[in-house]
This record gives structure tokens, C-alpha cells and sequence, in this order.
């Protein structure tokens, strides 16, 4: 988004001048340059763990983020990688820095964590954090997220039947390290590595984090020798307040009022209650407050979500409802929400040890509920539901060499808006991980091959906008005793339409086996065989408008696709 500023004030070049004090265009254009630089290295950095990675979640799917913050600790600039890592940086660093004089810190020395009861998310989310020193002082830090393939536990993969996150796997305290004395043939990597069933891989993806971090920390550097220091943490700090400008603006084109709604996710693995999630959000003025009281209690099972992906998740549905995505994601972006009350003990902020590491669906839930509450006033920014959930499929097999674990997110139907169907087969908004090729799964993974992956037909919830069609996706398994782990949702409660349009369909996953079908539950672990066939089938949109508006061509064609699910 192109910008403009000074050190004393912000303007929006598609508003004109604010009236207040003003300056020359060379410093204009020196705040777009150095706002545009930093967005930019964020990316790079990005591209850079996506590129040195080992594991296809990372490599392919791009389940990883990168950032840059300043010395406190707060967003300067975010990579457009996973929504529901927002903010985590901020919240783990908070951590950090309660436990860790972070202004001694060395440029040989690094912060990492997974442990989401001290601002992490879930275990396979590695968080971690290098300074960025200049004159001899810490200015700010490089930091990066990526999911890692496997941290032991009791399944390869998500262990649906874990109880704790004890038997979720490999906890890592918030932890200050050396670098050179720690790694390799030290204590931290040892640890790891003895730990989890895929150590290259893990080992690798944490390399390539530590890749990402060094250039930011470079970049930055040599944005400060050409800018220098004060005028780059000056843009920086102006960016953080043109976020927040735009935010603010956008709050304030919604009426005030409280605004209310709910919804459900399916059950927690080991009953068949379902889990509410109820969200009030009050406007008022340029601020938001959101309270998601009377929400369901935690509960057993790995659909509890800790409190920094409540947040995340909730700042990610806000950043789409006041900007469409395009406000610069940094700290001033979450500035005007006064306050968020999540009451502990429920499932959105649960008590240590329980599980979490299906917290995505609570997330996406979040996501629903907000949208939900805003549909009316301000429909145009909103979106039905969609499969809104992480189809997270993982398999292991113990081969003749060594240990493989496969983990991949299968995308569903999105839910459709005021002006456009939902997208086809993509993930849900709360996850953003990109599709895996085939042929690098068959090559990384030789106990399976993929005999289709398609549109389902028959998915979409029709509408004005019609919501956009789930996947099919068929497994033939090539060795005995590879272990299926998955969770995912809206296999109960259909993906809802938004003003008179239709829900879309649910979703299914079964095994086909010796002529017969097995249905299999949205979160569990079965053992297949040589032979079988595992059917994965996400859902598909909700749609948005009386269907009896979507135009005559618009229609011929979902006939011809089969795209749209019965009533």
C-alpha cells in the first residue's frame, strides 16, 4: 500500500493532507522507501525459510511466518505468510522479556520456544528470535515461526487421543541459547533431535529458520548504514502509527452498538458435545472491545485454543472487516481493539496441561463469530462460513531406512461475500498454507500415491454468490502399518449462508477396505493397510443472497460443474 508521511504526522495520499504540520516530498518519499524496505524484508525473510526448508508443511505448504520488531517488541513488519501467527511474536516476546534482560543479549544468541502456555501456539510452532545489533546495541529483532513436521508425542502427526500436551510432545521452555555452543553438537539440538521422529527434517526446518532471521538481521543493518538509525526507527514508528490510522478509520465507519453471535465447533474427539464459541463485540467511536463470554469450558482433547491464538485469531478477522487485508500488518494495527476478555478456564484460554493442537478450530470458529456479528452492519465486508477449519491429515511409517512423517493441510470451499462466489479448494483464512504438490508428496513419501484430487461436486451452498467447492482427495495406500492422525470439522454443522444464502456441505473422511467403507471420525487415529483407499472430502462454502438472484449464465454453469449442494 503506498503511503505517506512525516516524523510528526501520517497522510494518506487517497485523502489528501490532514491539515497538520507539513513537510518536503523527499521526506515522503524517504518514509514510502524505508516502510516499503521493511515490508519487504519481512518477506524476504519468508521466502528465504519457505526456499532452505526440508519438510513439505514448510517447504511446500509455507506454514511458517516472519516479522520484524523493534526493540520492545513490537510489529514493525509482517509477512504475508499464516494470519493466526499474528501477533504471536508479540505476545511470546512479552514472555521473553519478563523472563530474559533482553538488552544484554549477544549477536550469537537466539530465544526460542513452542510452549503455548507462555505465548506460543501449539508445540509444532517453533518461535524464534534473533537480535539485530547495530553500534553495539540491540535496535530490534528478526524473528520467524514455522511448524514443524513432527515433536514426538503419541502419534506421528496430530495425536487425536492426547489428553495433555504432555502427550502432544517435546515442550521447549523459553529458552536463551548460544547459537554456536548449542546447536550442532549441542545440548538444544541434541535434545531436539533425540525427541522427535524425523530429526533431519526438524533439525533442518530450524536451520532454515535461523537462515531467515540472519537476513533480516542483514538487511536491517544495511538499511540503518544507508538511512541511518534514527530515521529508519523513526519511519518504522510512523508506519506502526499509519496502521493504526486506518484502523482507527475503519472502526468509525461502523455504527456503534454491541453485536452479538455464535457457533459451534463439532465435538472434542471424545464425546459428542459440541463446543460454543459466543463472541460481543462493542463499537464505540475510533475502538473495539471483544468479549468472548459464555463460551464453552476447556474440555478434553486437542480443540482447546491458548490464549495467544484467541488473540491472533480474533486480530486477523478484525484486519480483514476495517481493511480488507490491506492495511500494513504491524503493532498500530491492533492498537484501536481496547481490550479482549477471554475467560480463563474456557476452551479459548484453558489451564495448563491440557491439549491443544487442533487450537486452529477454535480459531477458525473465532473467525466465524466475528463475521457473524458484523454480517448486518456492515455486509459488505463480511464472509459466509466456509470449511473453516484445518483438515490436518497426517500418516507415518517406520521404513527400512528411517522414519517418515507427512503432515499437509487439504483445503475446502470458502464462504462467498456481497460481491463474489467463495474460492474453490483453498485453505481456511485462519491457516493461509498453500497446496502440496503430488508429485512431492509420492517422492518425499513412498508408502502412498494419490489416485484423484478434485473439486467435490456437490459442495457449494448456493446463493446470489455461490460459496466455493471443497476437495476430493483419495489416498491408495502402499505399505501395512502407516498410522493415519487427522482433525478437521464441519463434519456435524454445515458451513452457514449469510442473507438467504444456502449452507454448504459437510465433510467426510472414510477408508475403503476389502469392498466395505469406514467412515472415520473429524478427529482420531487409525492404523491403514497396503490396499486401502483414504477419501478425504473438505466442505464447501456457505453462500451469500437469495439463490433465486444468481443470474441465468452464472447458473448453467454451476449445473454443468456440479457445484452446488443440496438444500
Amino acid at each position: 500500500m503506498a503511503c505517506d508521511c512525516t516524523r510528526d504526522r501520517i497522510v494518506d495520499p487517497r485523502k489528501g493532507d490532514t491539515g497538520m504540520s507539513t513537510s518536503s516530498a523527499s521526506d515522503h518519499a524517504l518514509f514510502s522507501i524505508i516502510s516499503n524496505g521493511l515490508h519487504g524484508i519481512a518477506q524476504e525473510m519468508g521466502e528465504k525459510l519457505v526456499r532452505s526448508a526440508y519438510s513439505t508443511i514448510i517447504r511446500e505448504a509455507r506454514d511458517c511466518s516472519t516479522s520484524l520488531l523493534d526493540r520492545n517488541g513490537r510489529i514493525l513488519a509482517q509477512a504475508q505468510f499464516c494470519p493466526i501467527h499474528m501477533n504471536s511474536f508479540g505476545k511470546v516476546f512479552e514472555a521473553f522479556a519478563k523472563r530474559y534482560d533482553l538488552s544484554t543479549i549477544g549477536p550469537g544468541e537466539g530465544l526460542i520456544t513452542n510452549d503455548p502456555y507462555s505465548g506460543a501456539q501449539h508445540l509444532n510452532d517453533f518461535v524464534l528470535f534473533t537480535p539485530i545489533i547495530y553500534n553495539g546495541e540491540v535496535v530490534a529483532f528478526s524473528a520467524s515461526i514455522g511448524h514443524h513436521i513432527d515433536v514426538g508425542g503419541g502419534a506421528a502427526g496430530p495425536n487425536a487421543g492426547a489428553s495433555d500436551v504432555f502427550s502432544e510432545g517435546l515442550r521447549i521452555p523459553l529458552s536463551r541459547f548460544d547459537i554456536e555452543r548449542d546447536l550442532g553438537d549441542g545440548l538444544l539440538e541434541q535434545f531436539i533431535r533425540l525427541n522427535v521422529r524425523a530429526p533431519d527434517q526438524v533439525m533442518g526446518d530450524v536451520y532454515a529458520q535461523l537462515a531467515a532471521n540472519r537476513t533480516g538481521q542483514q538487511r536491517f543493518a544495511e538499511m540503518l548504514e544507508q538511512f541511518g538509525e534514527e530515521t529508519v526507527l523513526s519511519a518504522g514508528a510512523g508506519l506502526q502509527d499509519y496502521s493504526e490510522r486506518l484502523a482507527r478509520e475503519g472502526i468509525r465507519s461502523i455504527p456503534d452498538g454491541v453485536y452479538e453471535a455464535e457457533d459451534f465447533v463439532d465435538d472434542n474427539g471424545f464425546t459428542d458435545e459440541p463446543l460454543r464459541v459466543a463472541v460481543r463485540i462493542t463499537i464505540s467511536g475510533d475502538a473495539v472491545e471483544i468479549d468472548f463470554e459464555g463460551s464453552s469450558p476447556q474440555s478434553k482433547g486437542i480443540i482447546n485454543s491458548p490464549l495467544a491464538s484467541t488473540i491472533s485469531a480474533a486480530y486477523g478477522a478484525f484486519a480483514i472487516l476495517l481493511g480488507g487485508g490491506q492495511i500494513p500488518v504491524n503493532d498500530g494495527l491492533y492498537r484501536p481493539i481496547r481490550r479482549i476478555d477471554v475467560p480463563h478456564g474456557s476452551f479459548l484460554n484453558p489451564s495448563q496441561p491440557v491439549a491443544v493442537r487442533a487450537r486452529n478450530t477454535a480459531c477458525h470458529r473465532i473467525y466465524n463469530t466475528i463475521m457473524r456479528a458484523m454480517s448486518d452492519v456492515a455486509p459488505d465486508r463480511v464472509l459466509a462460513a466456509g470449511h473453516d477449519t484445518t483438515n490436518a491429515i497426517g500418516m507415518g511409517h517406520m521404513g527400512p531406512d528411517r522414519y517418515r512423517v507427512y503432515m499437509e493441510v487439504v483445503g475446502g470451499g470458502w464462504g462467498a461475500s456481497a460481491g463474489a462466489d467463495g474460492a474453490d479448494v483453498v485453505d481456511g483464512f485462519v491457516g493461509n498454507c498453500s497446496n502440496v504438490p503430488i508429485e512431492s508428496l509420492e517422492i518425499d513419501y513412498p508408502f502412498m500415491r494419490i489416485e484423484e484430487y478434485a473439486l467435490r461436486r456437490g459442495s457449494a451452498g448456493a446463493g446470489a454468490h455461490r460459496g466455493g467447492m471443497g476437495a476430493r482427495r483419495i489416498y491408495q495406500i502402499l505399505d501395512d502399518d502407516v498410522t493415519f492422525n487427522c482433525y478437521s470439522d464441519r463434519f456435524k454443522f454445515r458451513p452457514w449462508g449469510l442473507h438467504g444464502g444456502k449452507p454448504g456441505a459437510n465433510s467426510r473422511f472414510f477408508v475403503e477396505r476389502d469392498g466395505a467403507s469406514i467412515d472415520l471420525p473429524s478427529k482420531g487415529n487409525i492404523v491403514l493397510c497396503r490396499g486401502d483407499r483414504l477419501v478425504i472430502e473438505t466442505a464447501g462454502g456457505g453462500g451469500f443472497g437469495d439463490p433465486a438472484q444468481r443470474e441465468g449464465e452464472r447458473l448453467s454453469r454451476d449445473a454443468v460443474e456440479g457445484a452446488l449442494a443440496s438444500a
